[in-house]
């Protein structure tokens, strides 16, 4: 999406996950994209600190996908509770809008629903992360992408592990919360899927137990590939590769697995486009 400063087009701040604990840093983010040239609105959710305004978040993101003037909605929460959104969401007013949601973490629960639901074109990004980088470096990649249409913000590098082409669409997120929509109705179907997968939290016995659920999730063994983001704590406390664990649990050497370094809770993560088609090849020779 390439939104043009001079549209003056408006964008949404949500929460539907925990609310941010400081209110100075919401309005820090706005004002980060309001020198870029947006027009930011705010929802009035975003510092409600209770479990049960489910209700009010979904009927805020649906008058957000509703209003035309809006070109695009960023969630900047992260936690545990944005899967209580979901069947408040009403779905088929959303398919019809051609607007982008952002969100990372928690927000793999909405995203995945909503191109399962929906089949929303949805981006696995913080916006938060223009003003957790303190190099300006991130706030100059979101600028050239999303308004110059340039792929600064998407442009990856992977190494493979395991074969040497990954295709397909892609879904996916946070591992544990991706799990969260496991046996629900808004578990995106994996045959011919491409999965991408990060962490921030967990060990290695964690991660151990959330790879054997994903296994055994209907439609894994049709899965196209995994694409694997960081592991922030597990990579900080433990010295063998996360794409080790996991081979060794899936036992499949003819899927194809890749890692990157740039994808996942950093302060200068890249975006990754869910529900979109992606082909990554490893050169050879």
């Amino acid at each position: 999406m390439s939104i043009k400063p001079e549209d003056k087009i408006k964008v949404a701040l949500v929460g539907n996950s925990d609310p941010r604990t400081s209110l100075q840093e919401v309005y820090d983010i706005k004002e980060i994209l309001e020198k870029l040239g947006l027009d930011v609105i705010l929802s009035p959710t975003l510092q409600e600190n209770t479990l049960f305004n489910a209700d009010k978040k979904a009927e805020i993101m649906n008058q957000y996908f509703a209003d035309d003037s809006i070109g695009a909605i960023f969630d900047i929460s992260g936690g545990d509770i944005a899967n209580g959104v979901l069947d408040k969401l009403d779905y088929s007013l959303i398919r019809k809008q051609k607007k982008k949601f952002y969100g990372y973490s928690d927000l793999t629960t909405v995203l995945n629903s909503l191109i399962s639901q929906s089949e929303q074109k949805v981006e696995l990004f913080q916006v938060a992360t223009l003003l957790w980088d303190s190099s300006g470096r991130q706030i100059d990649k979101f600028k050239t992408s999303f308004f110059n249409g340039s792929k600064d913000l998407y442009q990856t590098s992977w190494e493979f592990s395991q074969g040497s082409e990954i295709k397909g669409k892609v879904i996916g997120g946070n591992i544990r919360c991706f799990l969260k929509l496991a046996g629900t109705k808004y578990m995106p179907d994996l045959a011919n899927k491409v999965l991408f997968l990060e962490s921030h939290g967990g060990g290695k016995e964690s991660l151990y137990s959330m790879f054997y659920q994903l296994k055994g999730v209907e439609g894994f063994d049709k899965i196209a590939g995994i694409l694997l983001g960081t592991f922030t704590s597990y990579q900080k406390s433990y010295e063998q590769p996360i794409e080790e664990i996991l081979q060794k649990i899936l036992q499949d050497d003819d899927l194809p697995i890749a890692k990157t370094e740039e994808i996942g809770h950093s302060a200068n993560s890249n975006a990754l486009k869910l529900g979109d088609y992606i082909r990554i090849s490893c050169n050879i020779g």
